[in-house]
C-alpha cells in the first residue's frame, strides 16, 4: 500500500524510462537496419498504450501484474536494458 503520491513518481519514472530505453534501442535498429520514423512512431505508441493500460488495470482492479513468470519481472527487464545500450558503445560501428 503506498500513497498517490508516491505511485505518481513510481509510475512516472517508469514511463520515463521505458521510453528513453526503447528510444535508446529504436535509434539503434534505425542505424543499423534502416528503419525510418514511422518504425518508431509505431513502437513508441504502442508501448505507451501497454503502459497506459497497465496503469487504467491497477486504478480498478489495484493489482499491477508486473512479471511475466517467477524470474522475469521489471525490475530484469530494465537491467536488460541497460546492459544492451551499454554494450553497444563496445560494439565496432565498422560491423555495420
Amino acid at each position: 500500500a503506498s500513497s498517490p503520491l508516491g505511485q505518481l513518481f513510481d509510475h512516472g519514472f517508469d514511463c520515463i524510462c521505458t521510453l528513453s530505453h526503447i528510444s535508446c534501442c529504436t535509434g539503434f535498429a534505425a542505424i543499423a537496419l534502416g528503419y525510418d520514423a514511422k518504425f518508431f512512431f509505431l513502437l513508441q505508441c504502442s508501448l505507451q498504450f501497454a503502459f497506459f493500460m497497465a496503469q487504467w488495470e491497477e486504478y480498478y482492479t489495484h493489482v499491477l501484474p508486473h512479471a511475466a513468470g517467477k524470474w522475469l519481472g521489471v525490475t530484469e527487464v530494465n537491467y536488460g536494458i541497460s546492459l544492451l545500450t551499454l554494450s553497444n558503445a563496445f560494439i565496432d560501428r565498422e560491423a555495420f
